[in-house]
């Protein structure tokens, strides 16, 4: 039974360093923690699995303009090059 009661003080101590940690961070504690994961859960029911794909998609068609662009540029760096100093 001593052994039981130990476990659960030592539980208790290291739950309340975690709280404190929590605190010290500008967490608010467990309680605060728990509060913003709730927050952050609603805000991330109101975006739709839609739109993040959306998002994606177009990102990823940005990601290949500026690809085809980084690649026009070095074919014009190398043009000038040539023409500036062919040696």
């Amino acid at each position: 039974m001593e052994e039981v009661l130990r476990q659960a003080e030592a539980l208790l101590r290291f739950s309340g360093e975690v709280d404190s940690r929590m605190t010290e961070s500008g967490l608010g504690g467990v309680a605060g923690v728990i509060e913003r994961y709730v927050q952050l859960r609603h805000a991330l029911d109101r975006l739709s699995q839609r739109e993040l794909d959306w998002a994606k998609s177009e990102v990823d068609r940005l990601i290949q303009t500026l690809q085809g662009v980084a690649t026009q540029l070095e074919q014009l760096r190398a043009i000038k090059l040539a023409i500036v100093d062919p040696n």
